[in-house]
């Protein structure tokens, strides 16, 4: 049966679908994932339900716009660059909340 099929199929429930959609891989995954695109596996399972053939590295992306990478890294850096803008959205936040008079020395001189 192939992925499509599968997802197609009457008996299939919600949450089978959810628990394969949620997933980075599809359910049939060849033994070096490394040397293919994540593009390239899910378009194999849902046109054959077989993993791809491995033919050598790929230089498809893994996702337009994000310059291949895994997406597992792509949600790393944004969750960091996140973290990164609401730090200085505080800071730039406790600097507005400064009085004029905070831009002497503490000692008055």
């Amino acid at each position: 049966m192939t992925g499509l099929e599968f997802l197609r199929a009457p008996d299939t429930t919600a949450e089978q679908i959810a628990d394969i959609v949620s997933e980075h891989c599809p359910p049939v995954t060849p033994e070096h994932c490394d040397k293919l695109s994540c593009r390239e596996c899910w378009l194999a399972w849902l046109a054959t339900g077989e993993p791809p053939k491995e033919k050598g590295p790929s230089d498809k992306q893994t996702a337009p716009d994000e310059e291949g990478l895994h997406p597992n890294l792509v949600e790393m850096y944004a969750k960091a660059h996140r973290r990164i803008r609401r730090t200085s959205m505080e800071m730039l936040r406790a600097y507005g909340n400064c009085s004029p008079d905070t831009t002497q020395h503490p000692s008055g001189q």
